[in-house]
């Protein structure tokens, strides 16, 4: 009993150069390099390693689904989002009434000449 993790070795470590990996599209590659920069070496080797469980097996497939979950996050294109500049139409609008009015109110306030 006790401490199994003092007793058995069974972490698994796996390398993939991503540049070099063919099978998956170049600017997926990218995105990939981009998204995991901090598990990648300076030779552009991708490092995971997995010891949460007790066989070796269960170390290797959870591995090959952190390689596989982050190659599918990395595939999708980001959205191109457009980032809108200035106030709407309908609200410059909107101010502008609200000015008109402000200033019919101030005008009624002045003396009246008879």
């Amino acid at each position: 009993g006790g401490q199994n993790v003092n007793k058995v070795n069974t972490k698994v470590e796996i390398r993939m150069d991503v540049m070099a990996a063919t099978w998956i599209p170049q600017e997926v590659r990218e995105r990939l390099y981009a998204n995991n920069s901090n598990r990648i070496n300076k030779d552009g080797v991708l490092t995971l390693t997995s010891q949460e469980y007790r066989t070796q097996g269960q170390n290797k497939k959870a591995a090959m689904d952190k390689l596989r979950s982050m190659v599918l996050d990395a595939w999708p294109r980001p959205k191109i989002r457009k980032q809108r500049t200035g106030i709407s139409k309908a609200a410059k609008e909107r101010n502008k009434e609200f000015k008109r009015k402000r200033s019919d109110v101030k005008k009624n306030r002045k003396r009246v000449d008879w």
